[in-house]
């Protein structure tokens, strides 16, 4: 808005900018000569009155003294590139012609003045950031069909080529690794990591690598590190070889709270290698043991399939079917027409699975059993289809679809894409459990010697898994869930072993080990770390020189104190009532407004929640 100077006298307002640029930016009041500095001039007190033509408001009126030619100029407030003498001698003849001509005083008038004012280099991020999201060719942005719409947008618009495409995707990846390496740094929890590896239709080899850690407001958080082709052999030592330059590269060594595998030979080498090089340096707690985490959807898997093995014959009988109604299209209009005779109202397509994901094997039964009566009116007009399972069969379909249904629920909810939190996995691997209990008493032979066969799998992965201690961390997640505690855990084990002293043996070391853990996170650690991260050799030369002295007592009490801390917050925390298990409660929610009351302990209960339950957030990678 201009003002008149008191010297003038005048109070009237002759000039105003138009609301929508009254706080441009100063870098965008540049003009062809140089940056208008003010804008507060005044006209001669005079004339003023005379100024109260509309087209004023699109203009700035700039004071002599403030001119570099000595004159009062008006100024486009939309182009900033026209300049006219502000002067009533001159009339406003020039400035309305300026104005039918004006491109960005066209597009103001088309957005009703609501419009942003067009920034290019905007306009190329932007871009960039759609080539990225969507997996568009560089060349999109020379299709002209795209390039018209974008022109017809905003006529400002400067069309780039696909080098210039390239090179802008290539800096906002360079700004978003700086971005983000400033986050990892002041990340103040430990990371979690999952990596996978994957072999293109090329035969080359590809390891995604993804962290996963909460933020400062306590929201679960994962970020693909790297996505990088890495050189045959692919054997333990090389991946490893791969992982640990990248974590130096992103500068959270020190950081490492647990890293999600699945069940390749070569990934256990792999956690072997990282586990015994980071240990060495004493960047992992308790030792690394709980470093290593099994992919909770692959394990799931290993047991199905096996499962699946002793009842092929019957779901054999159930893929014919869904091949032979799939084969022409006057199958499937026949078998509609048996779905109407049926009364059936579902409208769910028949589903043919793939073999080798018992997943779509489920699917495949579910719909199968859906449609029982549009099979047996199909037996009756369809002289050519014979396998039509008999009542026997279809029971026997019926208790596999059963058996596999909660395993399928349950690896849904392992791999959903919000990422579960860890304190999800010991009631789910609980329900198995007890599913497998009932499996092996059943009726049928089949079904129980699946059941066997399932619980073989079973205790090897999750009740007496060698060298690794993955499902006392979860156990851990489940007693730091304020619906379950100890009392829910000593319940599952209870179950599993049909012992009540061997399940409160059990909790009592579940216990005992998570009292250990959150010891390394009292703050006694900080000073101790700092100082024995340092030189060894020095702090072994202190020893010596302070044998039997007696300031080492002050050090003993600091430590007894902070320890004693430590067990009164668990205390605490197991000494007060359960949620109920009704309430719908976000784990993470609940310890961040319990931070201050519970303290380091909050922040274990942090990092242990974001352990990865699953290796899906490295997997869904491949699939972009």
């Amino acid at each position: 808005m201009v003002c008149f100077d008191d010297e003038h006298g005048g109070d009237d307002v002759v000039t105003q900018a138009s609301n929508n640029v009254a706080e441009v930016p100063d870098i965008l009041m540049e003009t062809n000569d140089n940056t208008i500095a003010a804008v507060s001039a005044s006209l001669p007190s005079s004339k003023r009155g005379r100024k109260r033509s509309p087209v004023w408001d699109e203009f700035i009126v700039i004071d002599a003294s403030d001119s570099t030619d000595g004159k009062e100029r008006a100024i486009c407030c939309h182009c900033k590139d026209a300049k006219f003498i502000a002067n009533s001698h001159y009339g406003t003849k020039n400035l309305i012609n300026h104005l039918t001509k004006c491109t960005a005083y066209k597009v103001f008038l088309a957005t009703k003045g609501k419009g942003q004012i067009f920034d290019q280099n905007v306009y190329r991020d932007l871009v960039a950031r759609a080539i990225i999201r969507h997996g568009y060719a560089f060349s999109w942005v020379e299709h002209d069909a795209n390039r018209q719409v974008h022109t017809y947008l905003n006529c400002q618009v400067r069309t780039i080529t696909r080098n210039t495409a390239k090179a802008d995707c290539l800096k906002l990846h360079k700004s978003l690794m700086v971005e983000l390496l400033h986050t990892l740094k002041n990340v103040s929890g430990r990371i979690c990591l999952t990596s996978d590896m994957w072999t293109s239709c090329q035969t080359k080899g590809y390891l995604c690598l993804t962290a996963h850690y909460v933020d400062d407001n306590w929201k679960l958080v994962s970020k693909v590190l790297n996505f990088c082709h890495i050189e045959t052999p692919h054997t333990g030592y090389e991946m490893y070889s791969v992982i640990s330059d990248l974590l130096k590269k992103w500068g959270i060594e020190s950081k490492i709270f647990s890293i999600t595998l699945d069940n390749a030979s070569s990934n256990d080498k792999m956690q072997d290698y990282l586990k015994e090089s980071l240990n060495g340096r004493g960047l992992l707690l308790s030792e690394g043991r709980f470093l290593h985490v099994r992919c909770a959807a692959h394990v799931l898997n290993l047991i199905v399939q096996d499962g699946l093995a002793t009842i092929q014959q019957s779901v054999r009988k159930i893929r014919l079917n869904m091949k032979y109604i799939k084969w022409s299209e006057s199958r499937k209009k026949c078998f509609k027409a048996c779905v109407n005779l049926a009364a059936i109202s579902e409208t769910k397509a028949l589903w043919l699975d793939v073999p080798t994901r018992w997943n779509s094997t489920f699917e495949m039964l579910d719909r199968a059993l859906i449609y029982r009566a549009a099979f047996k009116e199909l037996k009756q007009k369809d002289s050519l289809y014979i396998h039509l399972p008999d009542s026997k069969e279809w029971e026997k379909i019926e208790k596999v679809r059963d058996v596999l249904e909660p395993f399928s629920d349950i690896t849904k909810l392992f791999s959903g894409s919000e990422y579960p939190t860890s304190n999800l996995y010991f009631e789910n691997v609980w329900r198995i459990a007890m599913l497998l209990k009932d499996l092996v008493k059943d009726g049928d032979k089949d079904i129980r010697e699946m059941g066997h066969l399932m619980q073989e799998k079973f205790d090897k992965y999750w009740l007496h898994s060698s060298g690794d201690d993955y499902n006392t961390l979860f156990a851990f997640a489940m007693i730091l869930d304020p619906r379950f505690k100890k009392q829910s855990l000593k319940y599952c084990y209870e179950k599993i072993y049909e012992d009540e002293w061997k399940a409160s043996l059990e909790v009592n070391d579940v216990v005992f080990k998570l009292r250990k853990l959150l010891e390394e996170y009292s703050p006694k650690d900080a000073s101790i770390a700092s100082t024995s991260n340092n030189t060894n050799t020095n702090a072994k030369s202190i020893n010596r020189k302070r044998k039997y002295a007696l300031m080492d007592l002050d050090n003993e009490e600091n430590v007894s104190s902070c320890t004693g801390s430590v067990k009164s917050k668990l205390d605490l925390y197991l000494g007060e009532a359960r949620l109920s298990q009704d309430e719908k409660l976000n784990s993470l929610k609940f310890w961040q407004a319990n931070e201050k009351k519970y303290g380091e302990l909050a922040y274990l209960a942090r990092d242990i929640l974001t352990v990865p339950l699953t290796t899906v957030a490295s997997e869904s990678t491949f699939s972009i």
